[in-house]
């Protein structure tokens, strides 16, 4: 019993590791309970009959330790501080007794008055709920009915649960053990120890650092439907259908974005246009020859477009704007309407911050 309690306290005092949503700062409370009392035979014999181990000195001794009556009500008050969400120290005050016996035909009662002051650790269960242990020196007042009242120091080891109602008030129960409580001079010599088991309540000063646990936004979906145009005097040379060096280039750009976008029934329509100079047929055929290169580049880098389609000069963007201006500065003007459109539907699916 006595090595587990030492392990609960220093297994509690190394949870900093842990992140716990604690309470730091100061704190107070009460307890209430019992205490079972525990003492040794052969201390008992020793200190009570002397050192003579006969067979009726041993009787009589045996007969004294079965007279005990050994639970009692015990009660106290805790203070304590916590200095983050794994340690602090804690000081409290605690009635313990009254120790009841037989010795010589008259009935005697022990008590103490006990005050400790003890370092602790607490480890998370949940964000409320902890567990905790504890370790420190306990200063013991033993009085008894028949002799003068002495005082001791001790060590106190001790454990427990705690549970937070609210953000500042709340629970535990918890286990002590107070060794020794008297010395050999008081009470007759006897030298007891205390296993004390308590239910208190506990309110908090400092502030709650509850962690609230992080909600992702529901992702959302979005349809798509856009399109980006490709320069011709970009992607080929003027009168050309073969991609130059900076066509491939942009084309890559255009596959890495669509891939990384993660479109869900995603259509690609690749369409080729081109000036109004030449005859409709000529332009035609360039624009379907352009549109095919865009498509069949796409396709070798893992995009492969749905629709590839060629409308010659019949969508131009120029308007009448070039209208009047020389040969020279007309193909300059038209550069707009030499182009191809790459066009991408679907759904993406994605989480928008609020």
């Amino acid at each position: 019993m006595k090595k587990t309690l030492l392990a609960l306290a220093v297994v509690a005092a190394a949870g900093s590791s842990s992140a716990f949503a604690g309470t730091e700062g100061l704190y107070v409370g009460l307890k209430a309970g019992m205490d079972i009392w525990s003492m040794s035979t052969e201390n008992d014999y020793k200190s009570n009959f002397g050192r003579t181990h006969d067979n009726r000195r041993y009787n009589t001794n045996q007969a004294f330790t079965n007279s005990l009556d050994r639970v009692s009500a015990v009660g106290g008050l805790f203070a304590g501080y916590n200095f983050n969400d794994w340690v602090g120290v804690e000081f409290e005050y605690d009635y313990l007794g009254p120790l009841k016996f037989k010795h010589h035909g008259l009935d005697y009662k022990a008590w103490s008055n006990s005050f400790a002051l003890s370092a602790r650790g607490m480890i998370p269960i949940t964000d409320d709920f902890e567990v905790f242990g504890k370790v420190g020196a306990s200063y013991n007042y033993f009085n008894s009915n028949y002799s003068t009242h002495t005082a001791h120091v001790g060590m106190l080891l001790g454990g427990g649960l705690q549970y937070y109602l609210t953000d500042n008030l709340f629970t535990r129960v918890e286990y002590q053990w107070f060794h020794p409580i008297g010395s050999t001079s008081a009470a007759i010599g006897i030298r007891p120890d205390a296993h004390v088991v308590t239910l208190g309540l506990g309110y908090s000063f400092g502030s709650r650092n509850v962690v609230a646990p992080v909600v992702a936004p529901a992702p959302q979906k979005r349809v798509i439907n856009e399109t980006r145009t490709l320069g011709s005097d970009v992607l080929f040379g003027f009168n050309k259908s073969n991609l130059t060096a900076e066509g491939q280039n942009t084309i890559d750009n255009l596959v890495d974005e669509i891939n990384s976008q993660n479109i869900e029934d995603r259509k690609i329509a690749v369409i080729g246009h081109t000036d109004r100079i030449g005859s409709a047929a000529y332009n035609q055929k360039l624009s379907e020859k352009r549109a095919n290169t865009v498509a069949s580049y796409m396709s070798s880098k893992g995009v492969t477009p749905d629709v590839v389609e060629g409308r010659g000069k019949t969508e131009p963007v120029t308007g009448s704007e070039c209208d009047g201006l020389s040969r020279s500065k007309l193909i300059q003007c038209y550069a707009r309407d030499r182009r191809v459109d790459v066009n991408v539907q679907g759904v993406i699916t994605e989480v928008v911050e609020e």
